[in-house]
């Protein structure tokens, strides 16, 4: 656990194949993103501001899948400079980004459905 925080384990360009417990972790994690991503395929098909929405989740959660399959493939067969960890690093720090940009498009969403409602409501008493 303590190699966690050294600058060797993060940058090595050589590393060693993940732990049994590690790629188990990781083929979850791998298993979460296409059960997302198949429940966004089938949720896309609904009509509305939505569709976007889950357009969106859609493509962030199989982009996502086959990136972790190509660093999980390269892992197993020990390419040197691919199999590097600084690269899982980068696709994290690329997943919290496209999840934060995923979640300004939702608040917006959220903000354009509160004042539609303010404005039917407002209508209704518009003879």
């Amino acid at each position: 656990m303590a190699n966690l925080l050294t600058f060797k384990y993060w940058f090595n360009t050589s590393p060693e194949s993940f732990i049994f417990l590690a790629r188990i972790a990781f083929l979850s994690f791998l298993g979460l993103l296409l059960i997302a991503g198949v429940f966004f395929m089938l949720a896309r098909r609904q009509a509305g501001p939505k569709k976007v929405l889950f357009n969106k989740l859609y493509d962030f959660c199989f982009v996502n899948l086959i990136l972790g399959l190509l660093l999980l493939f390269f892992n197993y067969q020990q390419v040197r400079f691919f199999s590097a960890r600084f690269w899982i690093l980068i696709w994290l720090i690329i997943m919290i980004w496209w999840a934060f940009n995923i979640s300004k498009k939702i608040r917006k969403i959220v903000l354009q459905r509160e004042e539609r409602k303010k404005d039917e409501e407002f209508k209704k008493y518009l003879p």
